[in-house]
């Protein structure tokens, strides 16, 4: 159950749970009944359906749906390729993109090392926990 915090809270929270969960209506119906922000609501809405989730409103489910979609069909889309030219040429590219990566990372290290000597101030962090 959710601590009552504010005096509004303690007022209203009650009322929008149930405008909310009986007359399904959605945050802009319900701030235009009760003098409380859309913000306001919508924290207290998305507080009671974390504690309910067999109150969950179609557009919570649908957007659910839409991003398990998504990271599906994002999966997908770069799907490895079965011959072996392609495969070769992947693994070309990838090589030329391993190098590219590896000097990029040295030649920040060197740049590093010539600002720590050129100011005379440690730049990298230290190895090692606190204590």
């Amino acid at each position: 159950m959710k601590k009552i915090r504010t005096e509004k809270q303690r007022l209203y929270y009650d009322k929008v749970i149930s405008l909310y969960r009986d007359k399904h209506m959605g945050k802009t119906r319900i701030s235009k009944i009760i003098p409380v922000s859309d913000w306001t609501i919508s924290n207290w809405i998305r507080t009671f359906v974390s504690e309910n989730p067999c109150y969950k409103n179609n557009r919570m489910k649908q957007a659910e749906e839409r991003s398990k979609k998504k990271a599906v069909l994002e999966s997908v889309d770069n799907p490895v390729p079965n011959d072996l030219k392609s495969l070769k040429e992947e693994v070309s590219r990838l090589r030329k993109a391993l190098k590219d990566e590896s000097m990029r990372a040295a030649l920040y290290d060197e740049i590093i090392s010539v600002a720590e000597k050129q100011f005379n101030i440690p730049i990298r962090k230290k190895a090692g926990t606190k204590q």
